[in-house]
């Protein structure tokens, strides 16, 4: 992968800090956490330090100051994610990026509603951040690259003050897409991607479609 990757991983789970302290991303898989390593050491040639950060998570960060400045040169926002962050300039039209966004803060299901006495499957992959630049401009790419998706304000979450907006993508063709051109290099998300998708396809292949322009699939 290649740094606007690394950028997307950074915007949803590191930062870049003080004391030259950069993170590069926090998650509690640690198959994904090496192999962010393992792309950070490639790119930079530094080797950067893997940690178990608490019970859940690990770590992955330097303490190397010219990578810490380099992402301050770029547009990179420092501190804790604000919610005017934005993607640096140079990369606001980078679809790497966004597979970075998704694979440190995506997540996927199906939702399955009633409607009448039929039973609809709505498949879904989303994001939540508090910063709104960022899932403005990944809808802005997506839409562009062809994948239907919206965004909604949510309310801040039980420990937060700020409120979490969500970007989502929602049916079957749209996720289809989405699984083509961004996917999931997290090993937990891919799996559960295929699963969606094979889930779909059996769906689909034995039942009507939902009404017209719902994008779902009837069950039973």
């Amino acid at each position: 992968m290649n740094l606007a990757y690394i950028i997307g991983v950074m915007l949803g789970d590191g930062g870049v800090y003080g004391n030259y302290y950069t993170v590069f991303c926090r998650d509690p898989n640690l198959e994904f956490v090496e192999f962010i390593a393992r792309t950070v050491e490639e790119l930079f040639g530094i080797k950067p330090n893997v940690r178990r950060a608490s019970t859940k998570y690990y770590l992955v960060s330097t303490n190397v100051r010219w990578v810490h400045d380099f992402f301050l040169r770029i547009g990179f926002p420092k501190g804790r994610k604000l919610t005017n962050a934005s993607i640096p300039p140079l990369y606001r039209n980078d679809l790497d990026v966004v597979k970075g966004l998704f694979d440190s803060e995506g997540y996927c299901g199906i939702d399955y509603q009633r409607h009448g006495e039929k039973t609809y499957a709505y498949p879904y992959v989303g994001i939540d951040m508090i910063a709104r630049p960022v899932i403005r401009q990944a809808m802005d790419l997506l839409r562009k690259h062809g994948i239907q998706c919206s965004h909604q304000r949510k309310t801040p979450r039980a420990w937060g003050k700020h409120y979490q907006w969500r970007l989502v993508v929602k049916g079957w063709e749209n996720v289809k897409l989405f699984s083509e051109l961004i996917g999931f290099r997290h090993p937990e998300r891919s799996r559960r991607l295929l699963e969606i998708l094979t889930e779909g396809g059996i769906l689909r292949d034995h039942t009507p479609r939902a009404p017209a322009g719902t994008e779902g699939c009837q069950l039973g």
